[in-house]
């Protein structure tokens, strides 16, 4: 009798340990407006996905879009499933995505030396070069054309901007139209209420005015700088809703008022964040902050409680796959300067 017993619990725990092993994490977006719960069992499709997230992920050197709720892929795109060898190791590590052109495409970059356009609907390369330098970001601008942030690099190329002609008949373009010196650059942002790119270096923000000539770009600093609020100014994205930008530091997060350009730290802010994304209500806000020298496996959220797992993924940048109005028109479509 007692061995039948004992059989009896041993089942019990076994079947209790095995219910553990399945059950995903909750998704926990609490703070302000965030709501939290039991993920869903069924992964959506992109269209209906109801809270997707954009993250770089270089484990396997790609760009994924998840769903938050049931924490499955719903999208993919790898270099090494599209181009040769000898061109895919130029996104090996890539540390830059976002969404452009109404959410049907996606722009990167690659610390190993990659920037490209994807369409997502047919993961058809748009444009795409062998930056070099150590590309950190990049921008569409107004005509199409494509700006790139290089940080610092040992051989040459680095601490630039870089400005590239888009044509997707000659997707691959092996030089750029025109460079600026930018040290430390590792992000962009265009502005179109005030029609200017935000960027910075290792000390100051800068506005560049664009004279909107696709064969002949150009851009120039506007005459007054400000000053960073902090050392290593890392991401910089517009806050969803609202006329503002983030920036990450080295040791903190703060909001940039476009108009008055005055930093303000926020309420939530920690140190090293590589990436700040905010969604509309219910969204919440995400942050990647590394747990493993730059990278991370878990999101956070604005109280650092984790939000979301990808179970040994290197995760470097992670954004809400989100409309930005702060930089694009509302059904923005897709632009090409030659």
């Amino acid at each position: 009798m007692l061995v039948g017993i004992k059989s009896i619990l041993l089942v019990l725990v076994l079947s209790f340990f095995a219910c553990k092993k399945d059950q995903k994490p909750i998704m926990d977006f609490s703070g302000g407006d965030d709501d939290q719960g039991q993920p869903e069992t069924e992964v959506p499709s992109l269209a209906d996905s109801k809270r997707p997230i954009l993250i770089c992920e270089q484990s396997q050197g790609r760009v994924i879009i998840v769903d938050s709720a049931s924490q499955g892929l719903m999208w993919e795109w790898k270099a090494v499933n599209a181009l040769p060898a000898s061109e895919a190791k130029w996104f090996s590590e890539i540390d830059e995505a976002k969404p452009v052109y109404d959410k049907k495409y996606v722009l990167l970059t690659a610390s190993s030396g990659g920037a490209a356009l994807i369409r997502i609907a047919d993961k058809k390369i748009m444009f795409y070069a062998n930056v070099k330098g150590s590309p950190h970001s990049a921008e569409v601008l107004p005509d199409g054309n494509i700006v790139v942030i290089c940080s610092t690099s040992s051989t040459g190329e680095g601490d630039a901007i870089k400005i590239f002609q888009v044509d997707s008949l000659h997707s691959k373009v092996d030089k750029e139209k025109i460079r600026y010196t930018l040290n430390f650059g590792h992000n962009a942002v265009w502005d179109q209420k005030r029609d200017c790119l935000w960027a910075t270096d290792k000390d100051y923000l800068y506005a560049f005015t664009y004279n909107h000539h696709g064969a002949d770009p150009q851009l120039t600093p506007t005459a007054d700088l400000t000053p960073v609020p902090d050392d290593q100014p890392h991401d910089l994205f517009p806050v969803y809703g609202r006329d503002a930008l983030r920036l990450t530091t080295a040791n903190g997060i703060y909001e940039l008022n476009p108009e008055t350009k005055v930093f303000t730290k926020v309420g939530f802010s920690m140190p090293n964040i590589k990436s700040v994304s905010s969604g509309p209500s219910g969204f919440g806000t995400l942050l990647l902050k590394p747990t493993e020298s730059y990278w991370s496996d878990i999101l956070i959220n604005s109280n650092g409680v984790q939000a979301y797992q990808g179970v040994g993924f290197k995760m470097y940048k992670a954004r809400w796959f989100v409309d930005n109005p702060f930089s694009y028109p509302a059904n923005d479509e897709f632009k090409q300067t030659k």
